[in-house]
């Protein structure tokens, strides 16, 4: 999924409405971005503060609340604030589910197509329930296989969308959609190797290197002496000899 980029937190809004209204009043600032999705700050008439969130996308506004300055606080606006981000993240998301669920619908009829004779197989595996782990279903009835499989590979994925759209405009937001979304996947998985990977050689390392524990003893009047004593040798004191 796409993450939230913030320009303003929620804390400031109110604030930075007030320290640059006379700029807010001439257009609108980003306050967050999530996807196709903006949250705007903006100055609707005299003491009124407006937030919106606008699908890009669309060219659509999709919610929107408005605060008189003078009767409302600095938590409130950020209470309402988190509101809009969150709302904005879960509209996002939803888009995002919507259009890899489509995809995936297409790469199941594309698979259909080219494997008649299993079909029926594939369907009747569907119609009964093994919850053991020695059954395994096909991989094109798994959604997180799919996405981590066949849609990665983003040549086979724009041949899917070009076969089953015929609208140009929606052929070119999928195109846009799926080659952003394919990006950020790769991203996230090759993020993932990559802890994975510093994972083992971090535990490589531990493997590598022991800790020994020695017992010492030290001469001295007291205690406080005696530490002090082995402090200077830890810090590389010649004049305390240790016998091997």
């Amino acid at each position: 999924m796409s993450r939230t980029f913030r320009y303003i937190q929620n804390d400031d809004v109110l604030r930075s409405f007030m320290e640059f209204r006379d700029v807010i009043r001439k257009r609108p600032v980003v306050i967050a971005r999530h996807g196709d999705y903006v949250l705007y700050l903006s100055s609707l008439s005299g003491d009124i503060m407006g937030l919106s969130i606008e699908n890009l996308e669309k060219k659509k506004i999709v919610f929107s609340r408005t605060y008189d300055i003078n009767k409302t606080t600095d938590a409130l606006v950020a209470r309402g604030t988190r509101h809009a981000v969150q709302k904005m993240s879960e509209l996002s998301d939803e888009d995002v589910n919507r259009k890899r669920l489509q995809i995936w619908k297409w790469y199941i009829m594309e698979w259909q197509k080219n494997n008649a004779e299993s079909e029926e197989e594939l369907v009747n595996r569907e119609l009964t329930w093994d919850d053991s782990n020695e059954t395994q279903k096909e991989d094109i009835l798994d959604m997180e296989s799919f996405l981590h499989g066949a849609y990665l590979n983003l040549g086979d994925t724009l041949h899917l969308i070009n076969t089953y759209l015929q609208n140009e405009k929606h052929k070119d937001m999928f195109r846009r959609f799926a080659i952003n979304d394919i990006m950020e996947l790769t991203g996230e998985d090759t993020k993932d190797k990559s802890i994975i990977e510093a994972e083992k050689n971090r535990k490589s390392e531990d493997e590598e290197n022991h800790t020994y524990r020695f017992t010492v003893s030290v001469e001295a009047t007291d205690k406080e002496h005696a530490r002090q004593a082995l402090l200077n040798y830890l810090a590389g004191d010649e004049r305390i000899k240790v016998q091997k």
